[in-house]
């Protein structure tokens, strides 16, 4: 590549201009400008709070004679704004600082930076299709950056920047390569790599948030192939290492000016991680994160694949289970399942493939960025609990939640669905299975002792050597069910909570709708002192219905307290006596519908609807000046990204949030319990 577009906009480099530039006269002048800050044609934006973003210039001008500076903006070629600074001099030269905000939408725009003496102007610089959207990044092995001779889409609203290098992305990077481009995925230059590349899926997603939503985006994507965990990890010396995977990835989004305006990252990753080295899988994706979180701090959600039975190691099912749990411990990771994916090839997707993963992840990354409405199954069933249905124990249950089985898949490539379960790692165990609801039951050739249940084999089929292929459980828009290991079998039938609560700081009133999924952990209590917890699990609240379902598998009939913990909420317990939860069965409970369904009504009204107190940072059933003092001090620093002091879920820690601890401590409120 060739060097035309080095500086980014924010890069806090100099640039000397030595003209002779030409006045609109015709005539020859000469000066020198040091640039701190200039646009570059084919430049990308990310927009702001506000659906813009400023292109500016900043430097300094060291030749006298000159009045003013100013620019011309042309959008999609008409002249739409003029803007014009005096200058300054001391000792000779003359600082300037102009420009104009651009608007997220579907246009380009056009600068050109001009110097005036009197009567006559100089144009100094011109910067081409400029435009203004959203910023991702895609990390991972191949799969995340395969390209395809049929990914043929190029669109202006669609762009990139630098190169994946050769040796699918994995030479070094040479810091020239700083250019604007157009996406790609066709792997022209480089088989999965090359100039712009972003990979079929990638640029797929990018093709529907433009036909969508009108909004333009940047895709980075720093995949390697054949990559472990271990190789994405940050060289904590040097983190954009130009011989590094992460450091390549980082130096791009760095001299790209957007490493702060990324919205999400994209990670499909862990097919060369089916060996021993599996164990260290979790470790090693909590080192990356926080890395991510440094060099990328704005970034709100990860959208990670479960790999799927593949060219892997012996050890993959194991390492698809940690995948599956890590958002137990991330709370803002949305899992993809790429089992059941039409067009697969026993690694990689052919193109349509491919554009069946974009197909998916668009769902609910429109859900989160762009309001989204179809999330009817948008997302994979997960296994929530599993128990045998009685004490003969020659029935197993499977219960899933995000979404339902649709059905008993039919045999393909004379694979059948029940010998892909395991009963503590054995196959041969179940005759025959079935769906009913949001429960699969496996029936099963006779009594079993088993403790742990698994789904879909590591890597082949039974009885060859073929990378399984199917079938596979799936929901009834055909995404596949997420796959499990060694899943505990539980004693008792499960009991099932439908729960509906708000959290005060993330409920806005006029849309009725919450800021951000939210995630609580719900004890159940014995209603009798000492209050013994039996049994506990994490839900997650959706935005729009402020349900969340919750399983449990050690409580049997009976009446009991549940107890709502959250990151910043005061601790609130259900009713006096208690709830009755039936073993088997399925209870609803509704915090939101009266202040009496609180132990002492210890919510808060908002509209209609009654809340949880926010505020409660440190969890000492008390909201109080220690509260309040690390909301303020947060805010007094602009803090922003996920922290327990964001109490609205905007991201940012700022009077809003003061607002609500002020008002929570002022009056003392304080945990009830019995």
């Amino acid at each position: 590549m060739n060097t035309k577009n080095l500086l980014s906009v924010t890069a806090l480099v100099t640039v000397l201009s030595l003209l002779p530039s030409v006045s609109k006269y015709g005539e020859a002048i000469s000066a020198v400008i040091s640039y701190t800050n200039l646009p570059r044609t084919l430049q990308f934006f990310a927009r702001d709070t506000q659906d813009s973003a400023l292109v500016s210039y900043t430097g300094t001008l060291g030749t006298t004679g000159y009045d003013s500076v100013y620019i011309e903006v042309y959008r999609n070629n008409v002249l739409w704004k003029r803007k014009s600074n005096k200058l300054n001099y001391s000792a000779g030269s003359a600082p300037f600082n102009i420009g104009q905000k651009i608007r997220c939408e579907l246009a380009e725009f056009k600068f050109k930076f001009y110097l005036k003496a009197g009567s006559t102007s100089t144009l100094t610089n011109t910067a081409d299709s400029l435009i203004c959207g959203d910023v991702y990044l895609i990390a991972g092995q191949s799969n995340s950056h395969a390209t395809s001779s049929s990914a043929t889409y190029k669109n202006e609203y669609c762009r990139s920047f630098g190169v994946q290098t050769a040796n699918f992305n994995g030479n070094n990077y040479s810091p020239a390569d700083t250019n604007w481009g157009f996406s790609k995925a066709d792997g022209s230059v480089y088989y999965f790599a090359g100039p712009y590349n972003v990979g079929v899926w990638g640029l797929r997603l990018q093709e529907l948030i433009r036909n969508n939503y009108g909004i333009p985006t940047c895709f980075i994507n720093g995949g390697r192939s054949s990559s472990t965990i271990s190789m994405h990890q940050r060289n904590e010396s040097n983190p954009t290492d130009l011989t590094s995977v992460y450091g390549k990835l980082l130096y791009r989004a760095k001299k790209a000016g957007l490493a702060d305006k990324v919205k999400a990252i994209f990670w499909y990753q862990g097919e060369s991680d089916g060996t021993t080295s599996w164990t260290s899988y979790l470790t090693k994706f909590r080192s990356l994160y926080n890395s991510w979180k440094t060099d990328y701090p704005n970034f709100s959600k990860i959208f990670l694949f479960q790999t799927r039975p593949c060219c892997s190691e012996q050890y993959a099912s194991q390492l698809r289970e940690v995948q599956r749990k890590i958002p137990e411990e991330f709370q803002n990771v949305e899992l993809i399942s790429t089992a059941g994916i039409p067009y697969y090839e026993g690694c990689h997707f052919g193109y349509y493939g491919y554009q069946w993963i974009a197909d998916i992840v668009f769902r609910p990354l429109s859900y989160y960025y762009y309001g989204g409405t179809d999330t009817v199954n948008m997302r994979p069933p997960n296994v929530k609990a599993a128990y045998f249905t009685s004490t003969a124990k020659t029935e197993i249950a499977v219960l899933f939640d995000n979404s339902k089985i649709a059905n008993w898949p039919a045999d393909t490539l004379n694979q059948r669905m029940k010998d892909y379960f395991y009963l503590d790692g054995q196959t041969g165990r179940i005759q025959q299975g079935s769906v009913s609801g949001d429960t699969v039951k496996l029936k099963l050739f006779s009594a079993s002792t088993a403790t742990k249940l698994t789904y879909l084999p590591t890597v082949w089929n039974h009885d060859d050597s073929l990378v399984y292929g199917g079938p596979f459980m799936k929901n009834s828009r055909k995404i596949g069910a997420l796959s499990f290991h060694d899943y505990p079998i539980g004693n008792y039938n499960t009991t099932r909570l439908d729960l509906t609560a708000i959290v005060e700081g993330y409920y806005n009133v006029a849309s009725n709708r919450l800021s951000i999924r939210d995630t609580l952990k719900v004890i159940v209590r014995r209603n009798y002192s000492p209050y013994q917890a039996i049994d506990s699990c994490k839900i997650i609240i959706d935005s729009l219905t402020f349900k969340g379902n919750a399983s449990f598998l050690n409580v049997p009939t009976g009446t009991y307290y549940l107890v709502i913990k959250g990151v910043n909420i005061l601790e609130t317990w259900s009713k006096n006596p208690g709830v009755q939860l039936i073993s088997g069965s399925t209870v609803s409970y509704d915090f939101t519908t009266n202040a009496s369904k609180a132990y002492g009504n210890n919510m808060i009204s908002k509209g209609s609807k009654f809340c949880l107190y926010s505020s409660d940072l440190n969890g000492d059933g008390i909201i109080d000046g220690i509260d309040n003092a690390r909301v303020s001090n947060d805010a007094f620093s602009q803090l922003n990204g996920s922290a327990p002091s964001d109490l609205n879920g905007d991201r940012y820690v700022d009077g809003t949030d003061v607002v609500i601890v002020d008002i929570n401590s002022g009056n003392y409120i304080f945990k009830k319990a019995p």
